[in-house]
């Protein structure tokens, strides 16, 4: 580890308002290292672990296939059917009050902006750009959304065939890896400066927005795809380090990307280097399948990989430095859906009929939020914001955001359809550099996401997305709260 890198803060906790806090075991597994290799947008194969396990969703997308090599191939540019419309943005508030609506895109005639919270290091090091990154699951594609437009400015193709894409982790340059759960991993970039000349056409050309989608292997932003496994789910990026420790604005080197994907009753861990997408190290976790494997992933301060396999569990931890894995059991009564690591480094897992654990891994104790049982929700994805509040995609009803704070583990809030109007099926919900709540909403108008804002409560709601299945870091506001200053 890097002189750079900071311990994760040491914490004694004592959980309040809860008579059930629990310390399990954890069972410590070794690692191996990999030798396997990436299919880059230069063409080079490689070979990855096969297996005959399968597995979906609710995302009602593609179906799981075996692992297998991908190579990008050229073709004409495409772009979008006639249907495809550009996100729209409205506004309502969670009081009796007047809802305007208005739309974004070309045809916007004004646009109001505001300036958002990320001024540390000029806007460098936070996060480096304002985009949130969702998936179009059913399509294959991913869209960049810019958080202070609400304006979709590109959309990608994830793969060679419908890749039915998931789970995106955004670093601290603003780039963005994407897991395919039909078995691969895509980096794109976030800017031309990010991107490569590699389609024969001299300079970047890339996605503009939803009409503009590039034939695979068209698209010089699009940088690698690695094959994995068939139902890979989690991505999650490292910090990197700093090319200069005592400099906080410092330029980030040799950032990594943690994914994973399933096994028999196991699960691999991957880790891949950031610029190449060359496997650099893996461990497989024993009895970390559960049917869907690894379904979140996120990273502490140390880069360590935290996660949690869907349904029963375990967390799985593992080590950046050693590669090292332990899998922790999940209290009784627990389940597991979505997941996050908060600023602190402990683990949110989030299951069925209102359970939501936090556990602290200074002292191995499990905490239950007591959320009132008139919300018997399904936790999805969620992020803590920068006041230490944990906002989460509340599935069933009622639908929509739930509010915890995450030092005393307590339920502050639901925010449903008085402020999220026509609110269907959440998925997700991430934080942009304003401190706006982001939740994807995967069948609302077919697709989009509410902005909902804390401070006024009001929302707005972005469409023109296609199914979309998301739940991670969309924006790498996760990746900032947890990265040693």
């Amino acid at each position: 580890m890097t002189a750079s890198r900071l311990a994760l803060p040491i914490l004694l906790l004592v959980a309040c308002g809860d008579d059930n806090t629990t310390t399990d075991g954890a069972i410590t597994q070794s690692s191996t290292l990999a030798t396997t290799s990436t299919s880059t947008l230069s063409g080079s194969d490689s070979e990855v672990p096969t297996t005959t396990a399968s597995a979906s969703d609710s995302s009602g997308s593609a179906g799981q296939t075996e692992g297998q090599t991908t190579t990008p191939t050229t073709g004409t540019t495409t772009t979008g059917d006639s249907s495809t419309t550009m996100p729209v943005a409205s506004t309502s508030t969670s009081e009796s009050t007047t809802t305007t609506s208005g739309t974004t895109g070309p045809d916007t005639t004004t646009t109001t902006t505001t300036t958002g919270n990320d001024t540390d290091c000029g806007g460098g090091g936070v996060i480096a750009f304002s985009h949130i990154w969702i998936s179009n699951s059913p399509e294959g594609t991913v869209s960049k959304i810019d958080t202070l437009t609400l304006t979709e400015v590109g959309r990608y193709r994830t793969g060679a065939n419908l890749t039915d894409p998931s789970r995106t982790s955004v670093n601290l340059k603003g780039d963005v890896a994407v897991t395919n759960r039909d078995g691969s991993i895509t980096k794109i970039g976030a800017i031309d400066e990010h991107c490569k000349d590699t389609n024969g056409v001299p300079g970047i050309q890339t996605s503009t927005g939803p009409l503009d989608v590039k034939a695979w292997g068209q698209d010089d932003c699009v940088l690698w795809n690695t094959p994995l496994l068939t139902a890979a789910r989690p991505a999650a990026w490292t910090s990197g380090d700093k090319v200069d420790p005592n400099d906080p604005c410092s330029e980030l080197v040799d950032e990594k990307v943690w994914t994973s994907a399933p096994t028999g009753n196991d699960a691999f861990v991957y880790l891949l280097d950031g610029e190449t997408g060359a496997i650099v190290g893996q461990v497989l976790v024993l009895g970390a399948n559960g049917g869907l494997g690894i379904y979140g992933g996120a990273v502490d301060s140390n880069n360590d990989f935290w996660g949690v396999t869907y349904s029963a569990g375990p967390l799985v931890h593992v080590t950046y430095d050693t590669m090292q894995a332990e899998t922790i059991p999940l209290p009784g009564g627990a389940s597991a859906y979505g997941f996050t690591v908060d600023s602190k480094g402990r683990s949110w897992v989030g299951g069925w009929d209102g359970n939501l654990h936090r556990y602290d891994p200074a002292d191995a104790s499990w905490v239950k939020v007591a959320i009132p049982p008139q919300y018997p929700v399904l936790s999805r994805g969620m992020m803590e914001d920068e006041n230490g509040d944990l906002w989460v995609a509340a599935l069933f009803q009622p639908v929509g955001l739930l509010r915890v704070h995450t030092d005393t583990a307590t339920f502050v809030e639901h925010v449903g359809a008085a402020a999220l109007p026509g609110v269907q099926e959440p998925t997700g919900a991430s934080v942009d550099v304003q401190g706006k709540v982001w939740l994807v909403d995967q069948y609302k108008d077919g697709g989009g996401a509410f902005v909902y804002d804390p401070v006024t409560k009001t929302s707005q709601w972005v469409g023109g997305l296609n199914g979309p299945y998301t739940y991670s870091d969309m924006t790498g506001f996760a990746l900032k709260n947890v990265a040693p200053m």
